[in-house]
């Protein structure tokens, strides 16, 4: 693909990412800033008291700083499979994954999943670019081990970079696996919000439920939008949330630029029985 082509198209992508934050900056700025500046840390908690809302994180009220990412499509699944073995694999290249049937499932446990999955991942043959994963305790479950990818010191929690372990009955059978090969900074850095406004912003727009229980705050880059064949990726809060009476951990989001609640996710990222 020749340069002309390339500038092309992040300039598309620059336009529809001006638009979308624009109309967004517009719908939220407002909401944002009324119903928060009123709000101190100490009535904050005092309210979460009254809803009977309990906090096992440490939350944070230092701000960090991030950027808008993007990364386009990648054949690099594809081209490397051959070199997997002891598996069956299939790609399904309208979703760029890579879906594998291990030949010889193997027995893990709740202790010990992290370790046994991390030192089988390093045998070649096992995983393609194995390295490039990250355990991610507060999205697993007794279910499934999930891996988030690392992109140049980034944290991905994205359906786009993820290496996800299927575990039937303390067995692992198999994985699924999404890769980003490269991200591209699309603006200059900008400051995040801290976890504990994360927490507020959520509680503020009725995201926290009374009778429960906030178990972890983790920032991480998720989806943002696709434009013209890229997809973009923002700093996000994620957020775990446990109802006291099922148990249930709900997984919140927040963009960490803007505040806004995020609806609609593209990360996978929910927990039901966590044991890690």
């Amino acid at each position: 693909m020749d340069f002309r082509k390339i500038e092309g198209i992040f300039l598309i992508v620059f336009i529809a990412l001006d638009f979308f934050l624009f109309f967004s900056w517009q719908s939220n700025k407002t909401q944002v800033s009324s119903r928060t500046a009123t709000t101190t840390p100490a009535s904050f908690a005092q309210e979460l008291r009254e809803d009977n809302i309990s906090i096992d994180s440490d939350q944070g009220t230092k701000r960090g700083s991030g950027y808008y990412l993007a990364s386009r499509p990648n054949t690099d699944l594809q081209a490397n499979a051959h070199k997997l073995m002891g598996q069956t694999v299939s790609l399904d290249s309208s979703q760029m994954t890579l879906i594998s049937k291990l030949n010889d499932p193997f027995k893990v446990t709740a202790k010990n999943r992290k370790a046994v999955l991390q030192d089988w991942m390093k045998t070649s043959g096992n995983v393609l670019f194995a390295n490039s994963y990250q355990y991610v305790p507060e999205v697993s479950d007794s279910s499934r081990a999930v891996f988030a990818q690392k992109v140049d010191g980034n944290l991905i929690m994205d359906s786009h970079g993820q290496l996800v372990f299927q575990i039937r009955s303390g067995w692992v059978t198999g994985y699924t696996q999404t890769y980003i090969n490269d991200l591209i900074k699309l603006q200059e850095m900008d400051q995040t919000k801290s976890a504990q406004e994360a927490v507020m912003l959520l509680y503020t727009y009725s995201e926290i439920p009374t009778n429960s229980k906030i178990l972890w705050e983790k920032l991480a880059y998720g989806w943002l939008l696709d434009a013209k064949g890229s997809t973009i990726y923002i700093p996000v809060w994620y957020v775990g949330i446990e109802n006291r009476n099922t148990k249930v951990v709900s997984i919140k989001r927040v963009n960490a630029f803007t505040g806004a609640v995020l609806k609609s996710d593209n990360s996978n990222a929910t927990a039901s029985d966590s044991d890690d």
